[in-house]
């Protein structure tokens, strides 16, 4: 009983992580987006595969800076006046983003 119970648990939880993903892919499969999908994968095939990579990193320093950034005005949301007192903190993280 103890194992169906935690099995059950598993896949709820399972769900609930993959649901909001596999909602968010299946947006754009409209007949329009497979068409042009299976055009370029048959034109390209796994060519521009490599281009993973890059993308891969750019969106990790993307993810960095957005966190930077959001730390940086913790204190600005917290407060009542809006101003915060550490803007050298503030300064660093767009200092990331910017190059």
């Amino acid at each position: 009983m103890a194992l169906l119970k935690t099995m059950r648990r598993q896949i709820a939880v399972f769900f609930a992580v993959l649901g909001p993903g596999f909602i968010t892919a299946m947006v754009d499969n409209d007949a329009g987006g497979i068409f042009t999908y299976s055009e370029a994968g048959a034109r390209w095939g796994y060519t521009p595969l490599w281009t993973l990579i890059p993308i891969t990193l750019a969106l990790i320093v993307a993810q960095k800076c957005a966190r930077a950034w959001a730390r940086s005005r913790e204190k600005d949301f917290r407060s009542d006046s809006g101003r915060s007192s550490d803007s050298a903190r503030r300064s660093s993280s767009w200092r990331c983003c910017s190059w």
